[in-house]
């Protein structure tokens, strides 16, 4: 990847922030959102090609009507002349976009506050021969790998059924992962630039995510960006997060613009450019693995070996508890981050050859759980439940789905069943409501009725093991504490904190979300936010759901 220059912003003290507008007056008619009204949904998706519209500066009587922002002008063709007087084509259109945000380009700004290193911790490489401006500006530090100060766990070693594989340096730790209860989130609107509802939604939902928002609020993921990861942005997209993120919490607008958190998202991930409707689980999905990617704490991964027959033979054998912390370990060698920590799980792939009985078992991570919804002639509504007992149910492999059998060395008629081996702080479900049949898409309307407190899925997930048995073939693992929501201790009980919804079809539809805020709901609908009831919050638009795992006694 080609590493792009630093993102730059205004300083927290002394200016506004470049995504918020000038702060309105409307703290006597209600505060950042109105009382609560009935929530109108859309009875007509737009077109993708339509522009998405967006209120001026709202009163409190203004935030259930939306109005057309003003015409931009088109800007002229850009300019090849050489003179100093000569404008570029981006000039006029990134002004004009500015203009409608509040922001002036002109205000002073200042390069990222990057934790100060010691001078032994930089590596001065050479300015090249012919560089940008924005390259000779460029000022962030640069981890030496042989000289940063990294975290090794005790022994340096981790062993795994008598192999020993020794941990890779990482950058430390300085974050405890936690539980958190019902709080009151810092939000503001977010305007609509153009189709960008999808965005909108799930940045209001990771917002949500409190223990994991403030990480990047309180300036922690500064020292815990990766330089060296040839898979990451440099910390781009970690700090264009972190900035909006910091901007909703602030509260200081009723609405603000994400337009700097979008230009650097598209500089590295193109297809969310222009004004064509997305895939909010598309973009949430590549927004946290740009963060992972960013935030991985492993600076040099080690090359791990292919499972030997041996060790497959072994998986085959293994209760299903230890072979999960196995392989959970051989993961985080590679794969270590904030990300992981609050979002990741893992479930085990089995599949069974129905004519000599031969098994192949295998351990995949996941981000979010994608469930299928049932359907049938007449079924219009359906549980959560029913989604999970659908997504762990045993399924034929036949005809062209037909697996070879290593035992067998031929096709063979197979039953694969998948099951939850681990369970992640904060659980993400993906509803699968659209379905591709070649160039065309259909969606599922189906009602889905989800609890907003106590899911348990406890009965999901395989029973404890004896305490004798509970690190078999594990050395030098990570025991989390009592308190850590990472710790695979029954009950696993989860309680709703946000919700994303979907009106419309895939290609001319709109994304709002529900967040759940001091013991009530919050709708928000791009820049307009409205107090919500409960029981508004269930309903057939969901799409994405997000619960946080909470403590028992």
């Amino acid at each position: 990847m080609i590493r792009k220059s630093s993102l730059i912003r205004p300083s927290s003290s002394g200016t506004i922030s470049a995504y918020i507008r000038p702060v309105l007056d409307n703290q006597a008619n209600g505060g950042i959102y109105a009382n609560h009204v009935p929530i109108t949904y859309p009875s007509k998706a737009a077109s993708s090609t339509t522009q998405s519209q967006s209120p001026p500066p709202p009163s409190s009587q203004q935030f259930t009507n939306i109005t057309q922002p003003p015409t931009v002008a088109q800007p002229p063709q850009a300019s090849l002349s050489k003179s100093p007087l000569a404008r570029r084509r981006s000039d006029y259109v990134e002004q004009s976009i500015f203009g409608q945000s509040g922001y002036s380009p002109t205000t002073v700004r200042t390069s990222i506050e990057y934790p100060m290193l010691s001078s032994q911790h930089f590596v001065q490489p050479p300015p090249p021969a012919a560089s940008t401006a924005m390259e000779r500006q460029e000022q962030r530090p640069r981890h030496h790998a042989s000289s940063l100060s990294v975290a090794q766990p005790p022994g340096g070693a981790i062993v795994i059924a008598g192999k020993s594989y020794p941990t890779p340096p990482m950058i430390p730790c300085n974050y405890t992962v936690s539980f958190w209860s019902d709080t009151q989130i810092g939000m503001s609107g977010l305007k609509n630039l153009g189709n960008t509802c999808y965005m909108n939604s799930v940045i209001q939902c990771l917002s949500a995510t409190v223990p994991f928002a403030r990480f990047f609020i309180d300036g922690r993921w500064k020292a815990a960006v990766n330089l060296h990861n040839p898979l990451g942005s440099n910390g781009a997209v970690a700090n264009a997060f972190a900035h909006l993120v910091y901007d909703l919490w602030q509260q200081q607008s009723t609405y603000l613009s994400p337009y700097p958190f979008r230009k650097s998202i598209c500089s590295y991930a193109a297809q969310f450019s222009g004004s064509d409707q997305h895939d909010a689980q598309e973009f949430l999905s590549f927004l946290l693995d740009g963060l992972h990617e960013d935030l991985n704490r492993v600076l040099r991964k080690p090359a791990l070996p292919s499972p030997t027959p041996e060790r497959e033979a072994e998986l085959e054998t293994l209760a299903q508890q230890i072979a999960s912390a196995q392989e959970w370990q051989l993961y985080r060698l590679r794969d270590d981050s904030l990300v992981v920590d609050y979002f990741q799980g893992q479930f085990r792939n089995r599949l069974q050859c129905l004519t000599c009985k031969q098994t192949s078992t295998t351990f995949n991570t996941f981000m979010y759980l994608s469930l299928p919804i049932p359907t049938g002639r007449g079924v219009t509504k359906v549980t959560l439940k029913q989604c999970l007992d659908a997504f762990v149910k045993p399924e034929t492999m036949e005809k062209s789905d037909a697996w070879k059998c290593p035992s067998c060395k031929t096709l063979r008629k197979a039953e694969k069943q998948l099951s939850l081996s681990r369970l992640p702080p904060v659980l993400l479900i993906h509803l699968k409501r659209f379905s591709f049949k070649g160039p065309f898409t259909d969606k599922l309307e189906t009602m889905v009725d989800f609890p907003l407190k106590d899911l348990d899925l406890t009965n999901y997930m395989p029973p404890l093991l004896p305490p004798n048995m509970d690190v078999q073939g594990l050395t030098g693992h990570r025991a989390y504490a009592d308190d850590d929501p990472r710790r695979q201790v029954p009950p696993f009980k989860y309680e709703l904190y946000g919700v994303v919804n979907h009106f419309g079809s895939l290609t001319s539809g709109h994304y709002t979300a529900f967040i759940a805020s001091k013991g009530g709901w919050v709708y928000c609908d791009d820049s307009r936010l409205s107090q919500a009831n409960p029981q508004d919050v269930v309903g057939r638009p969901a799409y994405i759901l997000f619960y946080r795992r909470v403590k028992t006694a």
